[in-house]
């Protein structure tokens, strides 16, 4: 997804605790102008040396610098965000309006299971809550793991087979999906887990998001495995 920079998706982003973006710099070769810059939003901070292919440099994000970069003259500012979708527009993916409704509430019903990982995302899967059995079950505090898509817990096995974007469309088709696999923590172990994953809509059954509810069942997987 590609869409044009505004002071309030950048608002949207360091809410979401992004700290910097990568520079892709697009000039015309005949008149060696700038025609647009793409920003692509991160929450690391990047090796100057060792920036993807096509990018030049990087920025840290604040509001004052960058929203005079909103303004420059005859130049294209856009932001870059992957989806899983062409119809995933940067509304669907930056407005959470509709999550934070009785948060106070919701956080201490999500914050009491904590045996569970509990986490909503938007349409495209980027997460927008977190509650601490997550951080228990998955090892990313709630500042680190908001805005980051859910295939963080996925297996690069199973990235390369596009499952996060099956579960995704497999839960909208058919009101949930269920698996159990390998789940990834944020130091890179595996353990074997339960989810049921489904959408959530809102009052006027407009598709807002998705939840996912997740149990390491690490001694169920282990006992079936000695056969006990």
């Amino acid at each position: 997804m590609r869409t044009p920079l505004t002071s309030q998706l950048l608002g949207d982003l360091i809410e979401k605790g992004y700290e910097y973006v990568l520079v892709k710099v697009t000039v015309n070769q005949q008149t060696e102008e700038v025609v647009d810059i793409t920003l692509v939003p991160v929450k690391a901070k990047p090796e100057l040396n060792n920036l993807p292919a096509g990018f030049e440099t990087f920025y840290r994000i604040t509001r004052e610098p960058m929203q005079l970069v909103c303004g420059v003259d005859k130049t294209s500012i856009f932001i870059e965000y992957q989806s899983f979708d062409d119809e995933v527009t940067d509304k669907d993916i930056f407005d959470d309006t509709y999550f934070r409704m009785s948060e106070e509430f919701f956080r201490q019903v999500l914050d009491s299971l904590e045996d569970y990982a509990v986490i909503t995302t938007d349409k495209n899967g980027n997460i927008n809550s977190w509650n601490t059995g997550a951080q228990k079950v998955l090892g990313y505090t709630e500042q680190e793991a908001l805005g980051l898509n859910a295939r963080i817990f996925f297996t690069t096995e199973d990235i390369a087979a596009g499952k996060p974007e099956i579960e995704l469309k497999k839960a909208l088709s058919l009101g949930r999906a269920i698996d159990e696999r390998y789940h990834v923590r944020k130091d890179g172990t595996r353990f074997w887990g339960s989810g049921l994953f489904f959408p959530l809509f809102d009052e006027e059954h407009n598709h807002r998001g998705f939840t996912k509810i997740m149990r390491n069942q690490r001694e169920e997987q282990q006992a079936k495995e000695l056969g006990i």
